[in-house]
């Protein structure tokens, strides 16, 4: 249901001595010369339907008057006098059943920004944002979508930085992986070793037999029967000597023992750039991931604001605040930003539709177009003041304090 003001009459009040007004349409231009009345007019709707504002009037009180009066006729039957006297302020609501209403019932049936159409404008940077988040609905909370893009932005930094710290380590590709084992090479020495050693007693045990046979021939008369015993022995071991592996060669392996420590080193050092390569490759690709996650976070919110409904079209934000048209809201044109704010308190959709204006001047012909279009698609009346010094087409048109 909304609401609008169908008869406003202020007596005394600033500057005004006589004024009634009876809207008729959703744009109502206040005009005349600066000081005539139109302001004062204004201050009193909000005064009126907001509550007296004692930094903004000094002295509502028209000068050589005893007390002023602003009294708002509703559409809904309701009725509501602000009066002013030296000692102060009071307010008379009643409802169309006659019952009494207070500044509490008003508050709750106006826009959260109140009527002053410039209300938004004033507003700091990081209001307007709250102001805009707490009117269009987005399927995401934008708080918690701005943390998790944070914590992905701390996460990525983090990967990146111990990537930077590899630097660029090289692993030789030609270097084997697993060491060479000294132990090894000690167990293959001295298995040849060994090995020499029996040959080495074989081939004494010859010796000793073919002395004996050179002994026993000598003696060989009385040791026949020795040496027919010691034959088959030469026969044994040369035998034996014949089907004996070769001992291998130690000097290739004394030598891999003797550079065993320093090719191990160069293994050990390759492996590690091996190991610090891909962890590099791993950190490089938790980044890219990391990276895409951001994006897609991005794209959410992209997607989000693309389905919301604002206020405006051109309307956005980042998190710095509220954007128009792609730029701050504080670099748009006093037009473009009147015309927002105006668009903002239409949006919190109050039940009393009145919005006032008091720099209508800003606006252009084309601007006046978009702002009475606005008002009419949501049953707004717009109190809008235009200075001029002759009266022309104006249905109010004010002149030392009264209406001409």
């Amino acid at each position: 249901m909304s609401t609008n003001i169908t008869e406003a009459t202020l007596k005394n009040f600033q500057k005004v001595s006589f004024a009634k007004i009876e809207p008729s349409g959703n744009l109502i231009v206040l005009a005349g010369k600066n000081g005539a009345g139109k302001t004062s007019t204004n201050d009193g709707l909000e005064a009126a339907l907001t509550g007296h504002n004692g930094r903004n009037i000094k002295r509502p009180i028209k000068d050589g008057h005893g007390k002023a009066t602003i009294d708002i006729k509703l559409s809904d039957g309701s009725t509501l006098i602000r009066g002013y006297t030296p000692s102060g302020t009071t307010l008379k609501g009643l409802d169309a059943e006659g019952n009494k209403f207070g500044q509490r019932d008003l508050d709750a049936r106006i826009s959260s920004l109140g009527i002053d159409g410039r209300k938004f404008i004033s507003l700091g940077e990081k209001e307007q944002l709250a102001a805009l988040l707490s009117i269009v609905d987005l399927p995401f909370k934008p708080a918690e979508l701005d943390a998790e893009r944070k914590r992905l932005e701390a996460q990525r930094l983090s990967v990146g930085q111990q990537g930077k710290a590899l630097g660029e380590p090289y692993a030789d590709p030609k270097i084997p992986t697993e060491e060479t084992s000294a132990t090894d090479i000690i167990g293959a020495i001295r298995e040849a070793q060994e090995q020499a050693s029996r040959i080495t007693d074989t081939q004494n045990s010859v010796s000793f037999a073919q002395n004996k046979v050179e002994e026993i021939t000598a003696q060989i008369a009385e040791l026949t029967r020795h040496l027919g015993q010691w034959t088959e022995a030469v026969i044994q071991h040369q035998a034996e000597l014949e089907v004996m592996e070769k001992p291998a060669d130690v000097t290739g392996l004394e030598a891999q023992l003797a550079s065993v420590e320093e090719s191990n080193a160069s293994i050990r050092a390759n492996n590690q750039a091996r190991e610090q390569a891909q962890r590099k490759l791993e950190l490089r690709t938790e980044y890219e991931a990391l990276t895409e996650q951001i994006k897609a976070l991005d794209q959410r919110k992209v997607d989000g604001l693309a389905q919301a409904e604002m206020p405006i079209e051109g309307l956005n934000f980042d998190d710095e605040g509220v954007l128009y048209q792609g730029v701050p809201f504080s670099r748009a044109s006093g037009r473009e930003q009147l015309i927002v704010s105006c668009a903002m308190i239409m949006a919190t959709n109050p039940e009393i539709r009145v919005i006032v204006i008091r720099d209508g001047n800003v606006l252009d012909m084309e601007g006046m177009e978009i702002l009475q279009s606005m008002a009419e698609a949501t049953d707004f009346q717009i109190f809008i003041e235009l200075v001029k010094e002759d009266k022309g087409d104006e249905e109010y048109f004010f002149a030392e304090g009264e209406l001409v």
